[in-house]
C-alpha cells in the first residue's frame, strides 16, 4: 500500500496576483494622487489596491483619483476595495474621484450595485 500526501504550495497560484495586474501612482500636482489600475481587480489583487490607497492617503493629498479605465474585470471584492478607498480618503477630508471608461466593464458592474461612491464617478 502506498501513501500519498497532498500538499499545497506556500502561496497558491490561485491567490497570487496575476502578472497582467498593475498599479501605478501618478502625481499630476503635489497634492493630487492618481492610482491607475490595470487588469483584473478581484480577490487576488484587491488587497494590493487597498494597501496602496492606505499608504497614499497618509501623505499630503487633497485629491485622490482612482483610475479604473484599465480594469478588465471587476469582482465584488474589487468593488469593496474601491469603496474602502473612497471611504478612507473622504474620511480624511480628501476629495476622491473614481474615474471609469464610459463604455467600460467597471462602469457596468458599478451601475448594477448600490455603491457609496456613486457621486464620485467621473466618466472618461
Amino acid at each position: 500500500m502506498t501513501h500519498r500526501q497532498n500538499t499545497l504550495p506556500a502561496k497558491s497560484p490561485a491567490v497570487d496576483a496575476p502578472a497582467a495586474f498593475r498599479l501605478t501612482i501618478h502625481r499630476p500636482a503635489p497634492d493630487t494622487g492618481v492610482v491607475e489600475v490595470v487588469g483584473d481587480l478581484e480577490v487576488a489583487t484587491a488587497p494590493r489596491l487597498r494597501e496602496l490607497i492606505a499608504t497614499e492617503v497618509e501623505g499630503p493629498l487633497s485629491h485622490l483619483v482612482l483610475d479604473l479605465r484599465g480594469v478588465r474585470f471587476l469582482s465584488a471584492t474589487g468593488l469593496a476595495a474601491i469603496e474602502y478607498g473612497h471611504r478612507l480618503a473622504t474620511g480624511r477630508g480628501i476629495v476622491c474621484t473614481v474615474r471609469v471608461a464610459a463604455a467600460g466593464r467597471a462602469l457596468r458592474v458599478i451601475q448594477l450595485l448600490p455603491v457609496g461612491f456613486a457621486d464620485a464617478i467621473e466618466l472618461a
